[in-house]
């Protein structure tokens, strides 16, 4: 059952890059600790380092910001203008890395992968601030 979800999930994200998106992500790819899968991940890196990730197999955003290590939450994503609430989890190995989870997540996916501009509302402590990223 398993293998069959992954090689629709695999089919779902190949129709949407084929279709002659817009957006254009870069990929990176890495291996499963068995050795035998392959993994593919999708981010774009703005202007100030941060890093964005498009994780298509939990199906959610992994924001990474280096030069900040104390706690921060992102409650809202802005996907080419339009507001989209979410939650964010801190890694708690990785603490520069806070995963953004999304209800409705096949068709957030979808207009995060076809998206020319992605706004991230992040708070630390009681600073706020936006982190924005360009898909070209």
């Amino acid at each position: 059952m398993m293998h069959l979800y992954r090689v629709v999930t695999i089919i779902f994200f190949s129709v949407f890059l084929s279709q002659g998106a817009h957006a254009k992500w870069d990929e990176e790819r890495d291996v499963t600790t068995n050795g035998k899968d392959e993994l593919v991940y999708y981010f774009k890196t703005n202007e100030q380092g941060q890093k964005l990730v498009l994780d298509k197999y939990v199906k959610r955003l992994i924001f990474i910001r280096s030069d900040r290590f104390y706690k921060r939450s992102i409650r809202q994503i802005r996907i080419d203008g339009v507001a989209v609430d979410v939650t964010s989890d801190p890694f708690s190995r990785h603490p520069e890395q806070t995963a953004i989870i999304f209800d409705n997540k096949d068709e957030i996916l979808k207009k995060l992968f076809l998206a020319k501009k992605i706004e991230l509302d992040v708070r630390y402590g009681r600073e706020q601030e936006v982190s924005t990223f360009l898909v070209k």
